[in-house]
């Protein structure tokens, strides 16, 4: 039941935001709050594993892109610019993310954690890349914090919607300007 109400939960998510309502999930799942609150102490419990439940998820899919050896560096630099949680299905909502600053700030730092250990692997990636001769020489640290300001752009509410777009969109337009550059591409 419990994997079940996540689930029902992040679905709210995806239509909500963080402004769901634990009668909203109650009413979807067809029980009683008091049954969500038998498995779950509190909503931001409930927010708290959920963000947790994506965080695995994408840390497994970034061990399979590295420890894939049929991919070149590059290929999996482009992956991990890409990653983004499966578990739930892809979570459109625009507004998530800033939300989750303003109304669940804790659950907003382990995020952002997150996403520092993950530009750190990246970091590591694009050092072995420099290494290996596969790319250019680049100043990594401004790499890093150019992926980092975009980012957090990309995804906010206000962007997404004037642009149309979900997140996995503007993720994969970050990573094909990122390692494509401007240039047309030589055939």
């Amino acid at each position: 039941m419990r994997n079940q109400i996540l689930m029902a939960a992040a679905d709210e998510m995806k239509i909500r935001g963080v402004k769901f309502t634990m009668s909203d999930l109650a009413r979807r799942l067809s029980i009683s709050k008091t049954s969500l609150y038998d498995h779950f102490a509190s909503k931001n419990e409930l927010v708290h594993d959920i963000l947790t439940t994506a965080i695995d998820d994408i840390e497994i899919q970034e061990q399979e892109i590295c420890n894939n050896s049929k991919l070149s560096i590059v290929e999996k630099i482009q992956g991990l610019l890409k990653v983004s949680p499966k578990v739930f299905g892809p979570i459109n909502n625009p507004r998530l993310y800033d939300d989750l600053g303003h109304y669940y700030p804790s659950e907003w730092h382990l995020v952002s954690d997150f996403r520092q250990k993950h530009l750190n692997h990246l970091k590591y990636l694009i050092d072995e890349a420099i290494e290996s001769n596969s790319i250019r020489p680049i100043n990594v640290s401004v790499f890093k914090q150019i992926v980092t300001s975009t980012m957090n752009d990309l995804l906010s509410h206000r962007f997404l919607e004037e642009s149309n777009m979900t997140s996995a969109d503007a993720l994969s337009a970050m990573t094909d300007i990122i390692v494509f550059g401007l240039l047309h591409h030589k055939e």
